[in-house]
Parts: structure tokens; C-alpha cells; sequence
């Protein structure tokens, strides 16, 4: 009789109209008790009739936030079931069987079928081992809840709440299914819905919009950028950000990866990135006309006011992670499929998969750099999985560099979110040099990188700079480039001992430098056109050493090269072109080395470019040139790098050297 009272007093409430909104306290308490009395039923038909009225109750639809109030019915469902199994040893007069027969029953026409998915998931999801139901029952459950996913992606009519409960629950119960059901559904058509939940629904990322809300309640208060944490932007921000969708974004991201590794059909993964890659854009767009987009990560300090900073500014940089993370997790499925199967990485479809993934990426790049491109693995995956893809269709590559060219080639952009399209542009195309034609680079790309080669740009355009030189270090070491290589050669190394040491760091000076002399020494292209410029840029570079100043370095430039002079660096950038020589030139160079050693004044300073000297000769010379340096250094070379014009007073730490 107790249960009866309880069944009486559920069903009333159920039928009026607002009493279980999904977002009130109170109606917590109803549907934790629909759960309790709905395991406790012993009459099937009432188990039936709870189960169609928890489905179809004005109580629970009839309100603005159906998502949430399904999430919460299938939640109901959930609990029930699993207080039915932890109570099935009780006496009880229905089974565990008979029960969510009953329950199932209570799913009939009159329910929509986008909710028999609440109510078959919740049963399923309360068995995750699939160890408590029966298996002929499960096997029944998890055939329905796939033939529902089924009918309802396929129709193609279902609205913006029936598409994003399917993809929040099935989400949530996929772990659930048994291998076997997982293969009946068919992923072509789950996969545009689940984007479009994830991407495009008013409950997902909203197309982006979300963004263009911000710059209204954006304002400048003593001289400062405020957003205040008690705007509206902010409350709707933070409101989104914990909505279902969001909650389960993971989940969401896993499922569209599920879906795009089961995929029959290219068009379909080449219709999701197009979605994506629309998505991309418009994002770009909105961040664009926002205002926190002109505010450097590293001026944010000084910029903005510390109530955004602490409270407001976290919260849209967290949901613009989540986008990342999200697509991330996605595109990695994609490229693992395109990389494993030959019909995805064949002329036709792989440069174009991975000439879009790599817009995409661009586009999502103002939320990349902000967090470091090393950030995380997954995301180094698809981008030099798609790298590597496209770098292998020259013609494809072409097209896709010219289609990321600054629109400013050959001066720096004003505004922030175009600096950081440039610097995408420069990360990314030195991957593409020796895959580009000497016509592209001389004409596209060497315009585009010549403004961030100067030293002296402002602290935000560091990595810019540090690009910029690896570009045209790429390009250089480009064999079919030799030409343009040994032209643009005297302007590089002008710009890059200009640079050096107040912009350019020791590593990257002495990369460069190991880098050219090994591409001007043979067999390389360069050096059959110049054959005499390794010479040439060895006496440049020991003029410089002579000239460098001897003050220790700053330890902002390089950590590496702390205690280290001007001086220091240029003998150390010497001594590592050493193995790289034609032999003969590696002879004739081991000399004026010496005795640029021997002119270091700082006994710590000296001790280190001298074991990186014998670091060079000892180990890291190939057969022949081991043999030049050995005769040189038991007829002399020994005595000139240990002790220089000194007499040899003692052997002390020089004995390993011997």
C-alpha cells in the first residue's frame, strides 16, 4: 500500500506541467523518487504505466531545457535499474527480467522513439560488465536501443533536442554495448548528426557565436580592458559551460572518433571535414571582431584588469580548449584511419584529407599557440601526419601553401589574430620546402618570411622570428632550391650575425651556421654552384669570433648558453660545422679553431668549448675525416687545444683527452 500511495503521489505530479523543470531543486526530489518507486513496483502494469508517463509527462517536457530534463530521465532510468539488481536476491514477486520487460513495454507508440533511447540506455548503462541481465535480455535491449539509433539518424528528420539527446546517451551508454551491437549501427549516418551536435546545436559550440557576445560587454576602464564578471556574456558563458553538452564533451568527441573509424563511405569523412573546417572559419571570424583577441598572451598582465583576468578571461579560454581538445581527439582517429588504409591515402582522397585538416588546424591556431604547438601529442600527430601525407603530392602542396600566404606578405600585420595566421603560415611551410618548387619559395614564401627576419621586433614576435630563420634554413638545405639557396645565402647570414645575440639565441645561431656550412660542403647542390663558400662563410664566421664581444651573454636569449660570450658561441657554431667539411677544408680549419680557442679569456668558458671540441673530433666524425683529425692531433692538435701558447705545466682533468 505504501508503494501504491508513492506510485499515486508520482503520477500526480507528472501530470501538472512544470513540476519536475529539470533545473529547479525541488524537482530533484521527484525524480530520485520516480527511480525509488520504479524499482520497488511489483505490478508489471504499473511498471509500464510509471515507465510511459516518466517518457511523456507534461511535468517533465513541457519546459525550455529538454535536454537536460532527458539527461535526467535517463538518469532515472539508470538508478532504477541498477536498485532492481542490487536488490534482485530480496524477495521479490517480479524478476530482474519480468522488471525491464515491464519497463520496456512502457516505451509503446505513443512515446516518441528519440526516447526510447532514454529509456533503453539507462538499462543498458546501469549494466556496464554485462554480468547482471540475462543475456537473451540484453541481447534484446542493446537490438532495440541499435535499431532506435538507426531509424532515427537515417530518417534524416530529426529536430536539434532529438539529435542532441541521441548523441548525449549514446555517448554515454556506447561502453555499455556489446561488440556485436556496436557493429549494427550504422555510423555513416551517426556521424553528421553527432557533428552537428557537437559543433552547431545551441547546446554545442553554437557555430562560435558564442564568441561575438563578449565584445558587447567589453570595456576600457583606466586605461585597461575589462570584461566584468557580472555582464551577461559572462553569465550565459558560464551557464554554457556547464550545460550537458559540455559536460560530456569527451564522451561526444569519442563517439564522432567511433564514428569516423567505423565509416563505410569517403564522403562522409570528406563532408565531416568540410563541416569542421566551416566551423573553423567562422570561429576565426568571431574571435576576430572580439576584443580579447588584440591582447597578447604576454601583455595580458599590463592590459587587462585583474577581476578578467582571474574570473571571466579563464572561463571562455576553457570552453576554446575544449573546442581543441575535441577536434583534436577527432581529426587523430581520422588521420590513424587515412595512414592504416590504402583507399583514404591514395592520390585522390589523401592530399585533399589532409590539405583541409591542416586548415582546420589553422583556423583553431589562435587557441594552439596560446597553449604551445607542443602542448600535447595527439595534436602533434595530425599535424605532422597530415604534413607528411600532402608533402608527398608536390603539385597538392603547392596549392595548399599558396592558399595560407599572408594576405600582408612582405610586412608585418597590425593586428594580433592576423600575426598569428602568419605564424602558422611560417611553422608550417618549412616542413613543405623540399616539397615546393624554387619558383614558390622565391616568390611566395621567401616574401612572406623576410619581414620577421629582422632582430629587434617587439617581445610578442619572438617565435616569428625564431620561424622565420628556420624557414630559410629549410629552404637552403632544399636540394631542389640550390640555386635560389646560394643567392639568398649572403643575405641569411647578414640577417642572422645582425640578429645575433640580442634577438637571434646562441642554439639557433649555432643551428644555422652547422646547418649552411653543411649544405655549401659536397656532395650538397649548393656547393657545386659555389664551390669556394664554405671557405668564404668559415672566414666571416672567424672574423666575428675575433671582433665578438666577451660579455657573458644575457640569460633571457638562450638558457643553454648561460656563462657563454659572443665570442664563445661563434667558435662553438665553428666547431660544430667541423664534421659537415669537405676533408680537406675540415684540414685546413682544425688550426685557426685552435687558436680561436686559445684566444678565450674565461677559464669556464674556455673548459666547455674545449670539450666541445674534443666531443667533435672524438665521436662525431665519420671514418675519413677521424683520420685528419687524429694525425692532427698527435702532431700538435693535442697541445694547441689543451694548453694553446702555454707551457704544459700539469695534465690535471686532461688525462680522458689523451
Amino acid at each position: 500500500m505504501v508503494v501504491d500511495r508513492r506510485l499515486d503521489n508520482i503520477l500526480r505530479i507528472l501530470l501538472q506541467p512544470g513540476q519536475a523543470d529539470p533545473n529547479s531543486a525541488d524537482a530533484s526530489r521527484v525524480y530520485a523518487s520516480a527511480a525509488t518507486v520504479l524499482a520497488t513496483l511489483t505490478n508489471p502494469l504499473n511498471v509500464s504505466l510509471l515507465s510511459t508517463q516518466i517518457l511523456i509527462s507534461p511535468a517533465i517536457w513541457e519546459n525550455f531545457d529538454g535536454l537536460k530534463a532527458g539527461l535526467r530521465v535517463f538518469g532515472v532510468f539508470q538508478s532504477a535499474t541498477l536498485g532492481k539488481i542490487e536488490n534482485q536476491d530480496s524477495i521479490s514477486i517480479l524478476s530482474v527480467e519480468e522488471w525491464i520487460n515491464a519497463i520496456v513495454r512502457g516505451a509503446n507508440n505513443n512515446v516518441p522513439r528519440w526516447k526510447h533511447l532514454l529509456l533503453l540506455g539507462g538499462i543498458l548503462s546501469a549494466d556496464q560488465e554485462r554480468s547482471h541481465l540475462p543475456r537473451v535480455t540484453r541481447r534484446s535491449l542493446e537490438e532495440a536501443f541499435c535499431r532506435a539509433v538507426n531509424l532515427s539518424v537515417e530518417t534524416n528528420e530529426t529536430n536539434e533536442l532529438e539529435a542532441d539527446t541521441l548523441s548525449l546517451i549514446l555517448s554515454h551508454a556506447m561502453q555499455s554495448l556489446s561488440r556485436k551491437a556496436k557493429e549494427v549501427i550504422n555510423y555513416d549516418a551517426l556521424l553528421p548528426v553527432v557533428i552537428k551536435s557537437i559543433y552547431y546545436s545551441r547546446e554545442g559550440f553554437q557555430s562560435g557565436y558564442f564568441l561575438s557576445t563578449i565584445d558587447h560587454d567589453i570595456m576600457n576602464i583606466e586605461g585597461k580592458l575589462a570584461w566584468p564578471s557580472k555582464s551577461n556574456s559572462f553569465l550565459e558563458l558560464q551557464n554554457r559551460s556547464g550545460r550537458p553538452m559540455f559536460a560530456a564533451m569527451s564522451g561526444l568527441a569519442r563517439l564522432a572518433a567511433a564514428s569516423i573509424r567505423h565509416a563505410q563511405e569517403p564522403a562522409v569523412l570528406h563532408a565531416f571535414l568540410e563541416s569542421l573546417l566551416n566551423f573553423s572559419h567562422i570561429l576565426t571570424a568571431q574571435w576576430k571582431m572580439n576584443g580579447l583577441s588584440e591582447i597578447p598572451m604576454s601583455e595580458e598582465a599590463n592590459l587587462v584588469d585583474e577581476d578578467s583576468l582571474k574570473a571571466t578571461i579563464p572561463v571562455v579560454w576553457q570552453i576554446l580548449k575544449s573546442i581543441l581538445f575535441a577536434s583534436t581527439l577527432i581529426l587523430q582517429e581520422l588521420m590513424s584511419r587515412v595512414a592504416e588504409s590504402p583507399a583514404l591515402c591514395d592520390s585522390e582522397n589523401g592530399p585533399m584529407i589532409a590539405s583541409k585538416v591542416l586548415h582546420v588546424l589553422r583556423g583553431f591556431y589562435f587557441i594552439t599557440s596560446r597553449l604551445g604547438p607542443n602542448a600535447f601529442s595527439s595534436y602533434n600527430f595530425v599535424y605532422f601526419a597530415a604534413i607528411d601525407i600532402l608533402s608527398s603530392y608536390p603539385p597538392q602542396a603547392e596549392e595548399f601553401v599558396k592558399g595560407i600566404v599572408p594576405t600582408e606578405a612582405g610586412s608585418i600585420p597590425k593586428k594580433l589574430p592576423d600575426r598569428i595566421l602568419d605564424l602558422f603560415f611560417l611553422n608550417t611551410v618549412e616542413h613543405f620546402s623540399l616539397s615546393i618548387s624554387q619558383s614558390v619559395n622565391e616568390e611566395i614564401v621567401i616574401p612572406a618570411t623576410s619581414p620577421y627576419l629582422a632582430g629587434g621586433l617587439e617581445a610578442s614576435l619572438h617565435a616569428h622570428f625564431e620561424a622565420a630563420h628556420s624557414v630559410m634554413l629549410s629552404i637552403i638545405s632544399s636540394p631542389s632550391s640550390a640555386e635560389l639557396g646560394s643567392r639568398i645565402l649572403p643575405f641569411y647570414i647578414e640577417s642572422a650575425f645582425e640578429a645575433f645575440p640580442t634577438s637571434l639565441s646562441a642554439r639557433q645561431f649555432r643551428l644555422a651556421f652547422g646547418t649552411i656550412i653543411r649544405e655549401c660542403s659536397p656532395p650538397q647542390p649548393i656547393s657545386k654552384l659555389q664551390p669556394h663558400l664554405t671557405d668564404v662563410i668559415l672566414e666571416i664566421l672567424c672574423d666575428r669570433a675575433a671582433r665578438a664581444s666577451t660579455e657573458p651573454l644575457p640569460n633571457l636569449v638562450d638558457e643553454g648558453a648561460v656563462g657563454l660570450s659572443e665570442k664563445d658561441v661563434c667558435i662553438l657554431a665553428l666547431i660544430d660545422g667541423l664534421p659537415s667539411m669537405q676533408v680537406n677544408a675540415m684540414e685546413r680549419w682544425l688550426e685557426p679553431t685552435a687558436e680561436l680557442l686559445d684566444m678565450v679569456e674565461n677559464p669556464g668558458s674556455k673548459l666547455r668549448i674545449r670539450e666541445r671540441f674534443w666531443d667533435v673530433l672524438s665521436s662525431e666524425l665519420d671514418v675519413e675525416r677521424a683520420e685528419v683529425a687524429v694525425k692532427w692531433w698527435t702532431m700538435g692538435g693535442r697541445e694547441k687545444v689543451l694548453f694553446g701558447k702555454e707551457k704544459p705545466e700539469g695534465v690535471e682533468g686532461i688525462r680522458s683527452m689523451l
